[in-house]
Order: structure tokens, then sequence, then C-alpha cells
């Protein structure tokens, strides 16, 4: 059984016979939040090119991560629906609510963020891998934002643009590194960044959901060096 939950239209749910699947499914508009449900799979369309997917185990939701992030292209969204049951790679990833400490997992996202640009990584960073890396990649961001994605082809070295790449890879953000490492001085590529980057409007939301992920698959990449673990303030 095929559901589909619209959560702001007049008709707010409706079972949906398989072989009208992709019709429905390339007809709905994301302005009504529609959620499609297969066998425990739930697949969020969230804007005309994107969606994600998730589960919920045990009483915790499960996301699916593909290229480093849970952020998918809307038409991988039809073939996972097809085949809800198949291999995916389902990880635990941080979630927007209160947890231990009393930190919202949103503040800790956003904490660590501002510490990343607040490091210069290609001046002898001392740190754990996974913040050099995020510095890294939010360095490139940022000025890729500010002055166009081909930036680093005047203000960088060969071994800095390798570490923006290499940063973007440990997230596994391969399209990012692929954009990185095919940069011209034309500055063809900016508006393509800028479309991946930021899939929902919100600045680096593509950034921050592998981060989210991050967190939780490779915590030993978070610690200090005495291994206390990176916190808010």
């Amino acid at each position: 059984m095929i559901r589909l939950r619209l959560y702001k239209a007049r008709e707010r749910q409706r079972v949906i016979d398989p072989a009208d699947l992709e019709a429905a499914y390339a007809a709905v508009d994301p302005g009504t939040k529609p959620v499609f449900e297969h066998d425990g799979v739930m697949v969020w369309v969230s804007d005309p090119e994107h969606c994600r997917v998730e589960r919920r185990v045990r009483g915790r939701d499960l996301h699916l991560v593909e290229s480093g992030t849970n952020v998918l292209p809307r038409a991988r969204g039809l073939e996972i629906l097809r085949m809800p049951g198949a291999d995916y790679r389902w990880v635990h990833s941080l979630d927007w609510r209160w947890g231990a400490g009393e930190y919202l997992d949103r503040d800790r996202v956003d904490a660590i963020v501002d510490r990343a640009l607040d490091m210069k990584p290609w001046a002898g960073p001392e740190g754990p891998i996974g913040l050099v890396h995020l510095s890294c990649l939010m360095w490139f961001h940022s000025g890729a934002m500010a002055n166009g994605a081909a930036w680093p082809l005047d203000d960088c070295t060969a071994e800095e643009i390798a570490a923006f790449i290499a940063a973007a890879t440990y997230f596994e953000l391969d399209e990012v590194a692929d954009l990185i490492g095919r940069l011209e001085q034309d500055d063809a590529l900016s508006h393509e960044y800028w479309d991946l980057s930021s899939p929902f409007g919100e600045d680096a939301s593509l950034i921050r959901d592998a981060l989210r992920c991050k967190l939780v698959e490779a915590p030993g990449d978070w610690s200090s060096t005495t291994g206390a673990p990176l916190s808010p303030g």
C-alpha cells in the first residue's frame, strides 16, 4: 500500500495504486508538504527538485544518505518508493529536538560551523580532523557565496584547493568535490554551486546536513586532543 499525506491541503490523505504512483509523484505540489509512505519508508518532497527519505525503527528516525547528505534529487525518491526494501544506507543523524545537556542539536551544528569559520585551516591547524575538514569546506563555501565559485583560482595555492576537494570528499559531497576540481576562470560554475549548496534556500544547508550525519557516524573525528567532545560555546 502506498499512502500520500498532504499537510497543507484540503485533502489530507489518500491511498495510491502502484500503477498511479509515477503520475501522482510528478503532479504533487511541494507547497502542500507531501509525504509518500510505502512499506515503512517515507519520502518527503521538499521542493520541485529535491526530497528527503526517512524511516522509523525502534523509536528513532533513520535518514537515507547518499553522497554524504539526506538531500536527494526528487527523481531518486520515486525510485526508492518503487523498491523500499532495497539495501540503502540508513543512518542515525542528529534530530532537531532537545538532547543530552539540554542543547538543541541545531545549536550544536551552528556552534561547530561557527568554530570552523574562525579557523584558518591552511595555517597549520590544530584540532579534530572533522573540524579541520569542515573549516576548509566552509572557507570555500563562504568565498564562493561572496565572490563566486572561481575565487580560489586567484587566491589559493594548488595545495589549498586540494584541501577543499579533500574536505568535500570527507563529507561524501562528491558533486561539490567534482565542481571544485573543474573550476574555471570565467566563473561559469557559480550558479551551479549556489543551487547545489543551498537546496532549501538556507545557506550551506547541504553542508550542514552532511555535518549532522558525520557527527553521529564518526564522533571520534570531532573530539579534541584531550578526548573531550566539541560542544556549543
